[in-house]
């Protein structure tokens, strides 16, 4: 389990740096969001959002094949849940309780031409299909680091 709990740290670490500077036609589109947002202030925020996950990685590397502290599980949990809490504040409160209008012209810009499959809801930034990946995975590591903090792991 904590293996598997590591592997899906690395991954999530690649995908939350990474998913913003990439193109995959109709599932990311990074170009769009570096337009809105700007390179430069999207290379600093993708340096400062490397941080958290970096070190959840670096103890997944550390522990890897090795019995855990309870510092390195409790930092994965905690990682993980802000992860999964921050997911809901940018997606699901906009997508269910709406956005500012400056918000909304914004996700509709950055995420033109990806595929979509939940219901509209009004105007209102709906998850990509990607990002739902994202947020699976996000949701997956954050029960198995549960596991490993409080279960018999």
């Amino acid at each position: 389990m904590q293996t598997l709990c590591s592997v899906l740290l690395v991954l999530q670490f690649f995908v939350v740096v990474g998913h913003d500077w990439i193109d995959i036609p109709g599932w990311i589109h990074g170009r769009q969001v570096q337009e809105i947002v700007g390179r430069r202030k999207l290379l600093i925020a993708s340096l400062i959002n490397a941080i958290f996950p970096g070190i959840a990685v670096v103890f997944a590397i550390i522990y890897w094949n090795r019995p855990h502290t309870s510092l390195a599980s409790t930092y994965w949990t905690i990682y993980c849940a802000v992860s999964v809490i921050s997911a809901i504040a940018m997606w699901y409160v906009p997508y269910f309780f709406g956005a500012s209008a400056k918000t909304k012209q914004e996700y509709l810009q950055m995420y033109a031409g990806t595929r979509q499959v939940l219901p509209v809801r009004g105007n209102n930034p709906r998850p990509n299909l990607f990002h739902i990946f994202i947020h699976v995975l996000f949701a997956t590591t954050l029960i198995l680091a549960l596991v490993i903090r409080f279960g018999q792991v």
